[in-house]
């Protein structure tokens, strides 16, 4: 299964679900929801805008490459049935 973006990447690049958890005082398991499709009950890879200013925040405070644009990219529409000449790997 491909990754569910943006979420996976701003995840990795704060090493994972459970050091970001850490950083932004929540639950590990609310941080991981958003990497999971929608039909696996994550967020499809959106990160709740609630989060946006402080993870920048965070990610200038430990010297990690992070834009609005990082947040904010197309979410992974793992729910969605495939379109016609899709590629599947």
């Amino acid at each position: 299964m491909p990754p569910v973006e943006p979420a996976a990447t701003v995840l990795a690049r704060f090493g994972g679900a459970g050091p970001l958890a850490r950083l932004l005082r929540l639950d590990r398991s609310a941080v991981h929801r958003w990497a999971l499709p929608k039909h696996r009950g994550g967020s499809g890879g959106l990160i709740p805008a609630r989060h946006h200013q402080r993870l920048l925040a965070l990610a200038a405070a430990q010297g990690i490459a992070l834009s609005p644009a990082d947040l904010v990219g197309t979410p992974t529409a793992i729910g969605d049935p495939p379109r016609a000449g899709a590629d599947d790997g």
